[in-house]
């Protein structure tokens, strides 16, 4: 069973629990990444967790897209990512 320091890995065959990033404290004056991973009503949930630049004063939101939801995003849409990013966000509608 995962905790709140803990996950299960999706994209793994077998359950696997893998350890969640550390969180920032605050999102004031940090670079935020919308993913949509590219499911339904994604977009519209995201649009409306763009609300933090009102109450979290973020330096940046930036918008990224997974090409498909079927599969895990490639390497190097993660690699940006990480490269100009905070923190993300990850948007799971339908």
């Amino acid at each position: 069973m995962s905790t709140n320091d803990s996950s299960l890995d999706p994209t793994a065959a077998v359950a696997t629990i893998c350890d969640l990033a550390a969180r920032p404290v605050t999102l004031d004056g940090k670079v935020i990444t919308l993913l949509d991973i590219s499911k339904v009503k994604s977009a519209e949930l995201l649009d409306r967790l763009e609300v933090l630049r009102e109450r979290a004063r973020p330096k940046a939101i930036l918008r990224r897209r997974k090409p498909t939801f079927a599969s895990p995003a490639p390497d190097a849409l993660l690699e940006q990512i990480v490269r100009e990013s905070d923190a993300v966000i990850e948007a799971l509608a339908h």
